[in-house]
């Protein structure tokens, strides 16, 4: 993609769908986003205290598709539903036990992250700076969990277990969800 291409950049495919219509066409994507992230939130390969789950690629394609605003709206709806106790979580955990557990710091994480990534998302089709952002949005997910599983086990072994074990998927999720949304709005924007 060219420079003059990544400036023209439309904004994200389900943005733009909803762009005009009423809030009532809100309502089902933000409901299918949380479902999405509940389903790859199933996904989980114990490793320690924290599994290992797909719910920040999943995290980062919604970010990528949906824009700042939708997708702040999607996480929220599915920490709320983790909330009140439906089976959302890694595990089919779900329940204010489950999320002021020791995945509390990651999933505060992920709802701060995905608005900031989305908005780089926004600005961008290159799938180096979404990539970047992505990246980004792992390193703030990563450190507000360990900050917080840092308060439950100690320094270390928050790192040597809430982090360390993280780091190469960061990598290879980052670039996935980087992959997976500039194919998606390559083949919307050409369509």
């Amino acid at each position: 993609m060219t420079n003059a291409e990544d400036r023209a950049v439309t904004p994200p495919p389900l943005a733009r769908f909803l762009a005009g219509r009423g809030q009532v066409w809100r309502v089902p994507v933000v409901l299918a986003g949380a479902g999405l992230m509940a389903l790859a939130s199933q996904a989980a390969f114990p490793v320690g205290p924290i599994p290992i789950t797909l719910q920040s690629l999943m995290l980062f394609v919604l970010a990528g598709l949906c824009g700042m605003r939708l997708v702040f709206q999607v996480v929220l709806v599915w920490l709320l539903f983790a909330i009140v106790g439906l089976p959302v979580l890694a595990g089919g955990e779900g329940g204010p036990e489950a999320m002021m557990g020791g995945s509390a710091g990651f999933l505060l994480g992920m709802l701060l992250a995905a608005p900031l990534v989305a908005r780089t998302a926004e600005q961008t089709f290159e799938p180096a700076r979404l990539t970047g952002a992505f990246l980004l949005g792992h390193a703030l997910i990563l450190a507000l969990g360990w900050a917080w599983l840092a308060t439950l086990v100690g320094v270390g072994p928050a790192f040597a277990d809430g982090v360390a074990p993280f780091l190469p998927g960061a990598v290879v999720k980052s670039l996935i969800a980087a992959l997976l949304v500039w194919a998606i709005r390559r083949k919307v924007s050409a369509s």
